[in-house]
């Protein structure tokens, strides 16, 4: 991660701490309130702003992320008020990250974030980004206030209509965010296909595996970061990102 790209997360993360103890979450820099990114109460303004209405359906290829907080049954059970606050302000820095890497949230479910990329570069470092920034946020709170994500990343044929997306590639995408473990990233063959030269990214066959309502089993892999290629990241978060199927 470059340092600019590191001091922009960095500044968003110590943003959103600051509003939330001061009761500005609804604001993000401007008098414009921003859109609770907690389904049933709303949507970002990218998933409306940047896309066709419904009856106007695209289809193009794009990297897809899928983010799921892990456990978020138990500790909504645990502390439900409090959860719901820390995930309104977690998924206020994960969209964060999105924007950074220039991406497009699609919809968001609750405990669940969906969201697509230009090419599979762009997904898999937002994943990464995602990863290290919780790290980051989670640091402040007691074991049993974290919250934790399992990414699954993708790339493929989606279909658009009025801003969200659909499609096999974002099932799958689901799908492969369901073999990670907490905190971690798992991978499609078809993303890591697409990808540029990732020197400082290391790709682990987790073998062809079955998911829930796909015919043919995928090859997944799970991903590790090499040091020696990561530039000005505190490695005790950094390495090791993802870990191996559960």
């Amino acid at each position: 991660m470059d340092p600019p790209m590191k001091s922009l997360i960095q500044n968003a993360i110590s943003y959103f701490k600051r509003s939330f103890a001061t009761g500005l979450l609804s604001t993000f820099g401007s008098s414009t309130p921003t859109p609770i990114l907690v389904s049933g109460y709303g949507y970002p303004d990218s998933a409306t702003q940047s896309c066709p209405r419904s009856g106007e359906l695209t289809r193009r290829s794009a990297g897809i992320l899928y983010a799921d907080i892990v456990d978020y049954t138990r500790l909504t059970e645990e502390d439900e008020e409090g959860t719901h606050l820390r995930v309104v302000e977690i998924m206020q820095i994960v969209k964060t990250c999105v924007d950074i890497d220039r991406g497009r949230v699609a919809h968001i479910a609750g405990d669940a974030i969906l969201a697509e990329f230009e090419d599979a570069d762009g997904a898999l470092k937002c994943a990464i980004n995602i990863q290290l920034a919780t790290r980051r946020w989670n640091a402040d709170l007691p074991g049993n206030q974290q919250l934790r994500f399992r990414i699954g990343v993708n790339f493929g044929d989606v279909i658009t209509d009025d801003g969200d997306i659909y499609g096999r590639a974002v099932n799958l995408a689901a799908r492969l965010e369901s073999l990670a473990t907490t905190g971690g990233i798992c991978v499609s063959d078809s993303a890591r296909y697409n990808l540029k030269s990732q020197p400082q990214i290391k790709f682990v066959s987790m073998g062809r595996r079955y998911v829930k309502n796909i015919s043919e089993p995928v090859e997944a892999f799970w991903i590790e970061v090499d040091e020696q290629h990561v530039v000005d990241i505190d490695l005790t978060i950094a390495v090791n990102i993802s870990a191996t199927a559960s």
